[in-house]
């Protein structure tokens, strides 16, 4: 491994950093290994660029100026890895990427377009990703048509691929799918079903005792 590729890897931590965190924090699929690059190239320049703007911000109120960042006129020297710089530039990364889960988590970008009428796209997660995650989302029905279940509880948490949707409920009540009829209770179960064969309903309770449901089928 040759000294430039070294630098180039020390240079590109904060990028990692903001990437990981990112990724963790906010529901997706999996990453290919482009777009993980990707990302932390797009995090890691943001990170140096924000410094120096913070650099020059001092220097408005300093008579001593603060230098250029070095990565920027050195990127070409193997010998020189501007450790400082990628340190400040690390912790800049880490607020960035709690600025960016926020952005994503709240639908900021997909808020202004729909309110400027560019696009109708609620988020890059599915359907049944952003039903789960709704504020509104307390306890649910999840109906097992296959083995003809009914499952009453509060969702603690959630997960899904191409094929398979788990998920984790809590203060279960299990029914009968055809006649409703209370079968057992149980504190929490794991569920891990074929989400072409799931029925998910939110149970509203209506001021006058009256239940009625929304429903979301997968």
């Amino acid at each position: 491994m040759s000294e430039l590729t070294i630098k180039l890897i020390v240079i590109l931590i904060p990028g990692a950093i903001a990437t990981l965190i990112f990724g963790k924090l906010i529901l997706h699929k999996e990453w290919n290994s482009f777009r993980f690059v990707l990302y932390s190239i797009l995090f890691g320049v943001v990170s140096y660029l924000t410094l120096q703007l913070i650099a020059n911000g001092i220097n408005l109120f300093r008579s001593n100026d603060l230098p250029e960042l070095t990565i920027w006129s050195n990127l070409n020297d193997a010998s020189s890895i501007p450790y400082k710089e990628v340190i400040f530039a690390s912790i800049i990364s880490i607020l960035l990427a709690f600025l960016a889960t926020m952005i994503e988590n709240r639908k900021v970008i997909n808020r202004v377009a729909g309110f400027l009428g560019i696009s109708g796209k609620y988020g890059d997660e599915n359907l049944f990703s952003m039903f789960l995650n709704s504020k509104e989302i307390e306890y649910i029905y999840l109906r097992d048509i296959k083995n003809q279940l009914t499952y009453h509880g509060w969702v603690k948490s959630f997960s899904e691929n191409d094929n398979i949707s788990e998920i984790r409920l809590c203060d279960v009540a299990v029914y009968n799918y055809s006649d409703s009829k209370f079968l057992y209770e149980v504190g929490e179960i794991y569920l891990s079903l074929n989400k072409q064969e799931i029925i998910i309903e939110l149970a509203n309770i209506e001021t006058d005792g009256q239940e009625k449901t929304k429903q979301e089928q997968q």
